[in-house]
């Protein structure tokens, strides 16, 4: 996790664009710093010829040695995004910059980026991601640069489906377990309009809501209410497709 946050430092730079329009998922505010999602769960893949977007949610912390042990004693000023390697053809990055500076954000603030287009060319594109730090150190501002792998993104060949055709993919909820606030993720290749159900294990549907969802990630809160600790079913119902899975309430 140390190196994770400037990995998402570099990746939102790429194209320099400060026009994201993201929203910096709330329920990493009360963390130290990270990057989510992180090299575990990757970013979502794409398809050629189909629009591919993901959403990347970050919080830069003020120590530098939460990043790189042999940074410590550094007070981190601002982070900003300087490129990204191995970028699959059609795709680009945009960020929601916190200063008046291209793709650079503050300190303990949550941050997000997107990274979106047509994908035109099918493989495993490795990432090279690099960023810079400023870092004060008695009084003087000193640029750190570094450069990061660990993530990827596999864009697969177009298989020429039917427009009308959704295909659901890599559903979770994250955190699990968890206390106030969970998400529900799970991934489309065609926009459509998506029921997300909770159900206790008797059976009865305790939540419901409808979304529109698009291509690329989606993200769905789900905030428990007056339910009883305990273990819930989910279910994500796309067009023909529909994924259930398991989720443990524990306050």
């Amino acid at each position: 996790m140390t190196k994770q946050l400037l990995i998402a430092a570099a990746l939102l730079g790429a194209s320099f664009r400060v026009d994201a329009q993201c929203t910096p998922d709330p329920l990493y505010a009360d963390s130290v710093f990270g990057v989510w999602p992180d090299t575990t769960q990757d970013f979502v893949g794409g398809m050629v010829g189909q629009f591919y977007t993901d959403t990347l949610t970050l919080l830069v912390p003020s120590d530098a040695g939460l990043i790189d042990p042999q940074f410590a004693g550094f007070v981190i000023d601002s982070v900003q995004f300087t490129g990204i390697d191995n970028l699959p053809p059609g795709l680009s990055v945009a960020c929601n910059s916190q200063t008046a500076a291209a793709c650079t954000y503050i300190t303990g603030v949550l941050g997000c980026g997107t990274i979106e287009g047509v994908p035109t060319t099918a493989g495993t594109y490795a990432l090279t991601l690099n960023v810079l730090a400023y870092a004060s150190l008695f009084g003087q501002a000193i640029p750190v640069p570094q450069s990061f792998s660990g993530y990827s993104i596999v864009i697969d060949p177009s298989t020429g489906i039917n427009e009308a055709s959704v295909v659901l993919g890599q559903v979770m909820n994250v955190p699990n377990p968890f206390s106030q606030r969970t998400n529900i993720e799970f991934t489309l290749q065609r926009g459509t309009n998506t029921t997300v159900r909770v159900y206790n294990l008797l059976g009865e549907e305790v939540w419901r809501t409808d979304v529109s969802g698009k291509p690329g990630l989606n993200r769905v809160a789900f905030e428990p209410a007056d339910l009883q600790d305990g273990i819930y079913l989910y279910k994500v119902q796309a067009g023909s497709g529909a994924f259930t899975g398991r989720m443990v309430l524990r306050r």
